[in-house]
């Protein structure tokens, strides 16, 4: 009777201590949902609150391209448009009165405004009626030789190009072949092409929403050479490099810098001011890191967005 009652113990001692346990397991998971529930909670805030300084971010760009519009037609790099902004925290006013408490990671907001028109435009390569242009051809054809690229490429971006644009037959508007390029990342869509290629293309080439021409006062000595055919690299970077001391107001003042010669500049390929520029930033607020790219169309009366990409 004894042992039977002894054991009668051990087994209710045991149960005990599962019952104990499961009702700690559980009770742990119940705790880990709710910190997940929790965190789950301040992530999206954190998401909101990003996206409302990416808004804040975008509509300042938007400001100072348009007070810059009234200085002038001219676009140059001694503007305050290209000045970078480093890493900035911000306080609870830029935050919509979030609190940035002491646990939380500062809001720091770091981005840039540049010309896009300062890379070589691949929708100016579509010419009137479906027509390839034959200068920007060319200047494509250089671009990739002076990228150590085959010049070959040129022609399948041109029949790219050309198949996303719409075309006049007859007085009748003939839809495009295929949807348009937004990005230089569309050109790997295209059979054959080597992702090199596009690589290289990246700093130096864009895709704009109709053809325009390149800024003088702001592309890189790669794009100069490309487009303004007598020149060399060499000559280009030497142009650059005086560049960085001054800004050119005329095509023809700018002609007057390469090689101590009058080198003439085509109007159809070149230009001093911008109507594209593209607005990059990177907001970081509590756990949540935000990178965008933007592309602006700078009008008479206002800017507005042509794309958005988050990376």
């Amino acid at each position: 009777m004894a042992r039977s009652l002894h054991a009668q113990r051990g087994a209710a001692i045991v149960t005990a201590l599962l019952v104990v346990t499961l009702a700690s397991i559980v009770v742990s998971g119940l705790f880990w949902r709710e910190h997940v529930s929790v965190r789950s909670v301040e992530n999206r805030l954190a998401l909101a609150q990003s996206r409302w300084i990416e808004r804040a971010a975008l509509d300042w760009a938007k400001v100072i391209l348009r007070a810059d519009l009234r200085s002038g037609p001219v676009d140059h790099l001694g503007e305050p448009w290209a000045v970078p902004v480093l890493d900035t925290r911000m306080d609870e006013t830029v935050t919509a009165g979030a609190k940035l408490d002491e646990g939380a990671r500062n809001a720091v907001l770091a981005g840039q405004i540049q010309d896009a028109q300062a890379r070589f435009n691949l929708a100016s390569l579509a010419g009137a009626n479906g027509v390839a242009s034959e200068a920007h051809v060319k200047a494509l054809r250089k671009l990739l030789s002076l990228l150590g690229r085959p010049e070959s490429a040129a022609d399948l971006i041109r029949d790219r190009v050309l198949q996303s644009t719409p075309r006049t037959v007859e007085g009748r508007v003939v839809p495009a072949a295929r949807p348009p390029m937004t990005r230089i990342a569309d050109l790997l869509d295209i059979p054959g092409m080597d992702p090199a290629i596009v690589a290289a293309l990246e700093p130096h080439a864009i895709v704009l929403p109709r053809p325009t021409g390149v800024n003088v006062n702001t592309a890189s000595p790669e794009v100069l050479a490309a487009v303004i055919e007598p020149i060399e690299l060499s000559a280009a970077r030497r142009f650059v490099s005086r560049r960085e001391r001054t800004f050119y107001r005329t095509l023809d003042q700018a002609g007057n810098e390469f090689g101590g010669t009058s080198t003439t500049l085509n109007p159809a390929l070149l230009t001093v001011g911008s109507s594209f520029f593209l607005v990059t930033g990177v907001i970081r607020y509590d756990r949540v890191e935000s990178q965008t790219e933007t592309l602006l169309e700078r009008m008479s009366d206002r800017v507005e967005v042509v794309w958005q990409l988050r990376l």
